[in-house]
């Protein structure tokens, strides 16, 4: 996990960090806790990839990996089909944001992982939303591919 950690203060992940903050109008906390850093080496486990392989992509490739991370943020990920016909839910039932926190400073780790199996390992994507027990996953990667073309 200290690699991990090593690689959120690295100034490369610091350059994307401040692009995306400024580009989302995003707060950023920059304590983040342990059990985070845990959550993201399960992800590259899952993933089969390791922090250095994160690192050569985002060194050469900060521009496009700031586009992707720029484009997933404003995806909404909310399933209107989440529920079978008749067993909608009425709006007063749904969930609602009440105060919206900042987001850890690692949080783009999950994005760039995404981002690299889509650019290195395409066909790798999807077994690892698997992996990590994503719901509806087929749908999330055809998603994920989607928003990539539209980067590229």
């Amino acid at each position: 996990m200290n690699k991990i950690n090593e690689f959120i203060n690295s100034g490369l992940y610091e350059t994307l960090l401040k692009a995306v903050q400024i580009k989302e109008n995003v707060e950023i906390d920059s304590i983040v806790p342990f059990s985070l850093l845990a959550y993201d080496k399960e992800r590259l486990v899952a993933a089969r990839i390791e922090i250095e392989d994160l690192k050569a992509l985002l060194s050469t490739n900060i521009e496009e990996a700031t586009s992707f991370v720029k484009s997933k943020m404003q995806l909404d990920f909310d399933e209107e089909d989440e529920y079978p016909v008749g067993e909608e839910v009425i709006d007063d039932e749904k969930p609602r944001t009440i105060n919206e926190l900042p987001y850890y400073k690692n949080f783009l780790v999950a994005f760039l992982i995404e981002y690299y199996l889509l650019k290195i390992q395409p066909k790798e994507l999807g077994k690892y939303l698997k992996r990590i027990r994503i719901a509806h996953a087929s749908k999330y990667e055809g998603r994920l591919k989607e928003l990539w073309k539209n980067v590229l």
